[in-house]
Parts: C-alpha cells; structure tokens; sequence
C-alpha cells in the first residue's frame, strides 16, 4: 500500500468509492458529494489517497477554513480494505501535512459513535462541543478539535 497526495488524475475514481462507502452510512438516502466537489477539492485542499496495485481504496479530505485550520472532512476505506490500518495511515499522513503548517484541525461526529470517538481521541482530538441539531433535526453532532503542534 501506498499512500500519497491525490491529483487531478484520481478525482473521479475518488468520488467512485466515496460513492460506496457513502452507501454505509446511516443517512445514506442523503445526497454525498459530488464529482465537482472531489475536482475542487483535490486541487485545493489536502486530499490523501491510498492504493494498492495502482487502485484507491482509501481517502482522507481536510480543507482549510477562514480562521487558518483545517477541517477533517472526510475519511474512508474500501470495504474489503478495512480493519488493515489504511485509515489510521491515511489519518497519519494528511495529520502531518496540517503539523507541517503549523495549524489545527477540527472535525464533527456523531456522539453515538463511541468508536469513532475513541478513534479519534487517538490522534489528538480531545477537545469537544455538543451542538444539538448541527446538521438539522436528530442530527447531533461533537466538533472535536486537536491542537496545533
């Protein structure tokens, strides 16, 4: 496996697996990003890809915001790919390049999902706010926040 910064070449096979992997989700009748979204994005945030025989099957987005961090916004693996370490890879690399400039970074979650939450306790994100109906009604939400280095 290898892991790398995505370029324009990889945004629509980007966009495929997030596709699937969006299909696992509990609100998966809601709309996920688009392929415009994934080309503007890899060309203008941190967008990290892993292969394996030269086929994504896993990514990591965290984009900048206004006040110079950078939100995690999305990180996910193959089905057939999990639970081998391709997310804590890919959270590793795209965490090095927000220390590398020198900023923080911030993401949400849902507060049922303990795992996640410890997950991400793991990697620096302790600091947490409740925001009750963040993304609309039942959909709470902790923004998590990690330091900068």
């Amino acid at each position: 496996m290898q892991i790398q910064k995505a370029t324009q070449n990889d945004f629509l096979a980007i966009y495929e697996l997030d596709q699937e992997a969006w299909k696992q989700n509990h609100k998966a009748e809601a709309i996920p990003d688009g392929s415009h979204a994934w080309r503007m994005w890899v060309e203008t945030s941190l967008v990290y890809v892993a292969k394996s025989e030269g086929q994504i099957i896993g990514v990591a987005l965290a984009f900048p915001s206004l006040d110079g961090s950078f939100c995690l916004h999305k990180i996910f693996v193959d089905v057939t790919c999990r639970g081998q370490g391709v997310g804590s890879a890919l959270m590793d690399h795209l965490l090095q390049a927000i220390d590398d400039l020198g900023t923080s970074a911030f993401l949400s979650v849902d507060p049922r999902n303990s795992d996640a939450i410890e997950l991400y306790a793991k990697f620096g994100f302790r600091d947490r706010e409740f925001i009750q109906a963040f993304y609309g009604e039942g959909e709470d939400r902790y923004i998590l926040r990690r330091k900068e280095p």
